[in-house]
């Protein structure tokens, strides 16, 4: 039975106006706003063809709201499905445009095209500008390279290309903006610049691709309902009666068009509660959203201000440190414009008595680790420290969370490689990882008919995927070794009588289980290149059948196969090749891909106690365990904005290593300004963007630590050595906190 604190119950009780609240981790803003939409509801404030609108961020929260309002409601008696709807920011949009898209200039058949499909668009339009202008790669490489004899390093600046001009095109729509405008203020201008005409015209070719599909994008949907409702006055009146209340959650990661949407709907004398915490903005960096929104929003007149600062989620201990993470932020980092990163109010544990009470403190249940490890060592430290601690603790949960998604599919593989129960909440699973990686080199093999070399990875691939006993698995490399050897795959794979590459090694006294599994393996491959003259996807159904035998590794081929299908309708002229870098970008974890997990649909960590959840800190938000390892907090991952400090973001192929992705948006930003040659200097964005993301990255390392209830455990490594390159050290925040704790452990005020 929920029991609001006096805080909760002031949310609660909110009937008019408009409300701002900042709410700390673990305050219950989720179960405070689902009871205000239920008593909404049960006291009559919803009339007929009247909804409760409850927006928020990501899909998993959407589920987490409704199961939560209708359990409510039903205990009260009431119809649990009636009375309320909740949608993320982009399902909202999308409601508005499709109950009217004349309004947005769209036909009833318009479509949503997925992130898949999105990124196709744009890499291909990034490439065909790249291969026009050239001078783009010479102009912004370092003198000593010569990336165009170099593979690696032209992937490198295709990779960089793309996300420049997806922060451009993002930047665009989000000031509502086409590319007509654009190319008419470059030409007023008389600007040239290659950053202007790479945004200018990958954003035109990408908006063309589009309307040649009849199909907008996620960015599209917002800009468009904006547009709907501000062209067509009774048609917003319709839906200001239809949602007379919108209680907006996770408000500190909204966008201006977003919040502009919000505000239209509600109208000058609308109900409308903004929740949310600025400490918790971890979605910012080359984005369009922004905390300083809410903050605006909370200091405006007629705003009614209600803090949620009481928290039971964690002990003391772990809120004593996150508020020293706060603390230290406002007045000691040593980068002076950092400050403010983080703000008020400190997490005040739940008072006596509370009946959402504190854990049972223990100030030895945190673990700043000081000693240098690197990376390996790092894991190796983790995963024994958990696997000493699973066995008697098999009724608690517990979360392993990382920086980055490539940190976490290590993991995974370790614990997979110990026998430890795991849960992955990453862009994409082991599992579908593993199926998409053998599906992948299979496809590449076929593509590549005379390659011995592609054959033999192939092979050895699926083989890893059937856990094969210790003593077979010489025999396996012995193959795989054999298959590379092969000078002429004709004959093996369609032999003639005086030309057999089997026979020539069974004279040459090869095992006789080398020549069967060889002559197995033949088979598959002569039946599988005869099937690609099918579909893609009944290609890829075709192997899977003889190479899968879990019901799961199946279904996951199955989807894998729809997946290519729906590339190859929008992509006719793909060959095998390309079908093998889509499967390969889901192998590599670059990639999120809708398999059977439950991120998708909302994930409880009390469902898995005594299972591994690895997930990056992003996927974390608004979950929590009993305890917390938080890994790789070094001043890579985590930097203050030092001078020795790494950013992902500036790469060591670009000369000074200018963050290019900020100077794109600087200049794009200078130039909606109307004056792009007073409003922009060369590598005044690479500094603010060093100081906005270290500010984000103070959030994400506030947000891990409040993820943990009980125990907390932090660790930091070395990074991956290169030459010329520093090793990396503890991030300064952990250094502040470990100085903190060795002082003030055994402290009994927060």
């Amino acid at each position: 039975m929920f029991k609001p604190r006096p805080q909760q119950a002031e949310v609660i009780r909110f009937r008019r106006g408009k409300m701002g609240v900042s709410a700390v981790p673990g305050s219950g803003k989720t179960q405070t706003l689902s009871h205000l939409a239920a008593q909404l509801i049960a006291e009559g404030y919803i009339g007929d063809n009247q909804e409760v609108l409850v927006v928020t961020l990501v899909n998993s929260a959407v589920e987490n709201f409704v199961g939560r309002i209708k359990s409510i409601l039903g205990k009260s008696g009431l119809l649990p499905g009636m009375g309320y709807r909740v949608r993320t920011l982009h399902g909202l949009a999308y409601d508005i445009i499709r109950e009217r898209p004349d309004l947005a200039g769209l036909s009833d058949q318009f479509q949503i095209i997925d992130e898949r499909e999105s990124e196709n668009i744009l890499k291909s339009a990034a490439t065909a500008w790249l291969r026009a202008n050239p001078q783009f790669i010479s102009n912004y490489s370092n003198p000593e390279d010569n990336p165009f004899n170099n593979h690696k390093l032209m992937n490198d600046w295709h990779a960089l290309t793309v996300d420049i001009a997806r922060s451009i095109i993002r930047l665009s729509k989000d000031m509502r903006i086409s590319p007509f405008e654009i190319r008419q203020r470059i030409d007023q201008l008389g600007w040239e610049n290659d950053l202007l005409e790479l945004g200018c015209q990958v954003y035109a070719d990408y908006q063309q691709a589009l309307s040649y599909r009849s199909a907008v994008d996620f960015d599209d949907l917002i800009w468009l309902a904006l547009d709907a409702i501000q062209s067509d006055q009774a048609y917003l009146e319709r839906l200001r009666y239809r949602w007379p209340y919108i209680l907006e959650d996770e408000a500190q990661d909204s966008s201006r068009l977003q919040e502009q949407i919000l505000r239209a709907l509600a109208g000058e004398d609308g109900n409308w509660v903004r929740v949310g915490d600025p400490n918790q903005a971890i979605f910012e960096t080359f984005t369009t959203a922004s905390p300083n929104y809410l903050k605006s929003f909370i200091q405006e007149p007629g705003v009614e201000y209600c803090p949620l600062s009481s928290s039971g989620r964690s002990t003391h201990s772990i809120i004593r440190l996150a508020n020293h993470l706060i603390h230290w932020t406002n007045t000691a980092h040593p980068h002076p414009e950092l400050r403010d990163a983080l703000s008020l109010p400190l997490i005040e544990p739940a008072p006596h008595g509370d009946p959402q009470p504190n854990p049972p403190d223990d100030p030895n249940a945190i673990y700043l680790w000081e000693k240098k490890y690197s990376p390996e060592q790092e894991l190796k430290i983790v995963i024994d420290s958990i696997e000493r601690w699973l066995p008697e603790h098999k009724e608690n949960t517990v979360a392993i969370l990382v920086p980055r998604n490539e940190r976490g599919a290590r993991v995974v593989e370790e614990l997979k490689k110990r026998g430890l129960p795991y849960i992955e909440l990453l862009r994409s699973t082991l599992s579908t990882r593993q199926a998409a990686e053998i599906l992948s080199s299979i496809l590449k093999a076929l593509a590549n008919p005379t390659s011995a070399g592609l054959l033999a990875s192939a092979y050895q691939l699926i083989r890893s995927r059937q856990n094969e006993p210790n003593e077979h698995k010489d025999t396996i490399a012995a193959i795989a070794n054999a298959l590379s050897d092969c000078k002429n795959l004709e004959d093996y794979l369609w032999p003639y009588a005086d030309r057999d590459w089997l026979a020539e090694l069974a004279k040459a006294g090869a095992p006789q289980t080398l020549l069967e599994e060889l002559e197995l393996f033949r088979a598959f491959i002569q039946r599988w290149q005869a099937a690609t003259l099918l579909p893609i996807d009944e290609l890829l159904l075709t192997i899977s059948q003889d190479i899968f035998k879990e019901s799961g590794d199946l279904a996951l081929a199955h989807k894998l196969a729809l997946l290519l299908e729906s590339a190859a309708q929008n992509h006719p002229d793909w060959h095998l090749e390309q079908f093998h870098y889509e499967l390969e970008a889901i192998a590599k974890n670059q990639r999120k891909f809708l398999g059977f997990s439950e991120e998708d649909t909302g994930f409880n960590p009390d469902d898995h106690p005594g299972e591994i959840v690895v997930a990056t800190i992003h996927k974390a938000k608004g979950l929590e365990w009993d305890r917390v390892y938080l890994m790789s907090v070094n001043n890579y991952d985590f930097p203050s904005a030092m001078p020795y400090d790494s950013f992902i973001s500036e790469k060591w192929f670009v000369r000074g290593k200018i963050n290019l992705q900020a100077e794109a948006l600087s200049m794009f930003s200078a130039l909606l300004k109307g004056n792009a040659i007073n409003f922009y200097t060369e590598e005044e964005a690479t500094y603010q963007a060093r100081l906005d993301y270290a500010a984000e990255r103070l959030r994400v390392l506030f947000v891990a630590i409040t993820r943990a209830r009980k125990e907390l455990i932090i660790t930091w490594n070395t990074g991956r050595s290169a030459a010329g390159q520093q090793e990396s050290q503890p991030a300064l925040p952990l250094v502040a906190m470990q100085a903190f704790w060795k002082e003030n452990k055994y402290a009994t005020s927060s």
